[in-house]
C-alpha cells in the first residue's frame, strides 16, 4: 500500500491507511470475492492467515463486474438457471439489464401496465418467473397499494427490460421513446450499456462452471443485442462501416453474407443499393475483403493446429 496513490494522498484526504485497507479486505471477504485461510507454521507452531481470490472473485475480475453487485449477479443467475424461460429472449434480456440503470429511473405505472399488457401469455409467464406479477403492476397503475412484497430493483429492471424488448423486436427507437415517454438519448444509452453489461456477464460466466449454460446462450445473444438486429443481418454488421440501415439494404439486394460483398463489383453494388456512392461501395467491398481474409487466416491456423495434433 505504500506504493499506492492512496498512501501518497492519505494525509491530504485524512485517511488512515491500515484501517482503510483492513476495511476493504473485510468487504472482499464478506462478499465472497476473497477467502481467508488459516494454516499452522510447522516451525513456530503459529497460526498463519492468508488471503486467496475465490472463483467468484476471478469471475468478477474477468468480467469487469462492479464488485458491489457481483454477489447479487451470481445469485440472480444461479436462481434463474433453475427456471429459465427460453420461449423468448425476454428473460435473458432482463438478466443483462444493468443494475445501476434501475436506480436512475422511476417507472410510470400507467405506462408500465399498458406495455406489460401487450406481452403474450408466454412472455407474461416469463415475467412471473422473474418476479414481476401482473396484479401488482395493475394495482400500482390504479393508485392502490399492495400487501404483496415485490423487489423494487426487480420491478425497475424489468421496466427497462420492456424497453429493450421492444427494441429487440425491431421497433424504432422513436416508437419506443414514445411508448415509454423517454428520450431517444436515454434509450440509446440504455441499449449501449446493456450490450456492454451482457458482454461482461458472458465473461463472468466463463469463469464459473456452474453457470456453463449461460456461456452458450449468451455468445451470439450479446452480438445481437448490441445491434438489435435479426440473426440474418449479424454477419453483415461485422463489416466495418456497415450500420443497420445499410445492412438491410444489402441483404434485400441479395448480398446476404460477407463473401458476396467481398466479391461484388462497384457498379453493380451502387446500382442495387439505393443512395450508395461509388466511394462508399469501394470502402465496403475493401472492408469485406479484409474480414474474409481474417477469417481465412483464422481457419488455416486452426487446420494447421489440427494437423499437428493428429500427427
Amino acid at each position: 500500500m505504500k506504493k499506492s496513490l492512496l498512501h501518497i494522498q492519505s494525509s491530504e484526504l485524512d485517511i488512515e491507511i491500515n484501517s482503510a485497507t483492513a476495511e476493504a479486505l473485510q468487504f472482499l471477504v464478506d462478499t465472497k470475492l476473497v477467502a481467508q485461510t488459516k494454516s499452522l507454521d510447522n516451525v513456530t507452531l503459529e497460526e498463519i492467515f492468508s488471503l486467496q481470490v475465490t472463483q467468484l472473485g476471478k469471475a468478477t475480475f474477468k468480467g469487469s463486474i462492479d464488485h458491489a453487485i457481483s454477489c447479487r449477479l451470481y445469485e440472480d443467475l444461479s436462481q434463474a438457471k433453475e427456471s429459465l424461460n427460453l420461449t423468448s429472449h425476454l428473460h435473458l434480456i432482463y438478466l443483462v439489464t444493468p443494475y445501476d440503470q434501475a436506480g436512475v429511473i422511476t417507472p410510470d405505472w400507467t405506462i408500465y401496465f399498458k406495455q406489460f399488457c401487450k406481452l403474450s401469455d408466454l412472455e407474461m409467464k416469463a415475467a412471473e418467473i422473474i418476479g414481476v406479477p401482473e396484479s401488482y403492476i395493475g394495482l400500482k397503475a390504479s393508485g392502490q397499494t399492495s400487501r404483496r412484497k415485490v423487489c423494487q430493483t426487480t420491478l425497475h429492471r424489468f421496466y427497462l427490460a420492456l424497453m429493450l424488448w421492444q427494441l429487440w423486436n425491431q421497433k424504432s427507437i422513436w416508437e419506443v421513446a414514445t411508448n415509454f415517454s423517454q428520450t431517444r438519448g436515454f434509450l440509446q444509452n440504455l441499449l449501449s450499456q446493456s450490450a456492454s453489461f451482457a458482454s461482461c456477464v458472458f465473461h463472468f460466466c466463463q469463469e464459473l462452471e456452474d453457470l456453463w449454460a449461460y456461456q452458450d446462450l449468451l455468445s451470439n445473444f450479446v452480438k445481437k443485442l448490441a445491434y438489435c438486429v435479426t440473426s440474418e443481418l449479424l454477419p453483415l454488421m461485422e463489416v466495418p462501416g456497415i450500420k443497420l440501415a445499410r445492412a438491410k439494404q444489402l441483404y434485400a439486394a441479395g448480398y446476404q453474407n460477407v463473401t458476396l460483398i467481398a466479391a461484388a463489383d462497384i457498379p453493380h453494388l451502387t446500382a442495387c443499393v439505393p443512395y450508395l456512392s461509388k466511394r462508399s461501395a469501394k470502402q465496403i467491398i475493401s472492408a469485406a475483403k479484409n474480414v474474409v481474409e481474417e477469417k481465412k487466416a483464422a481457419l488455416l491456423e486452426e487446420v494447421e493446429t489440427l494437423v499437428i495434433v493428429s500427427t
